[in-house]
């Protein structure tokens, strides 16, 4: 708490001062380890840590299952060209037509 000192009237905040029956606060011991050895927690988060890795790997199996089945079924399944003309390529005599009577399409 801050004391305003009474002489000062332009109200300078004063510190507390300790008490002098009063022993400096000394800061608290690091609390120890718990009872089980280090070893066996190290092993137990191993353990947890590589169920959890299992587990993560099962479930990237299975999107990859379900990705590769939408592949083969995207690639298999209406895609036929049903209906559709091909291209019909011209012969050499069929464009110089074209060009003597001047009904090339030009791309400008």
């Amino acid at each position: 708490m801050i004391k305003i000192a009474e002489e000062n009237k332009d109200q300078t905040p004063v510190p507390p001062q300790p008490n002098k029956d009063q022993e400096p606060e000394t800061p608290s011991p690091i609390s120890p380890v718990p009872d089980s050895p280090p070893s066996e927690d190290l092993i137990s988060q191993a353990n947890a840590a590589a169920i959890r890795i299992e587990e993560a790997n099962k479930k990237q199996e299975e999107l990859i299952n379900r990705a590769e089945q939408q592949k083969v079924e995207q690639v298999l399944g209406g895609k036929a060209d049903a209906g559709q003309q091909p291209p019909k390529e011209e012969s050499d005599e069929d464009y110089a037509k074209k060009v003597m009577e001047n009904d090339i399409d030009t791309k400008e």
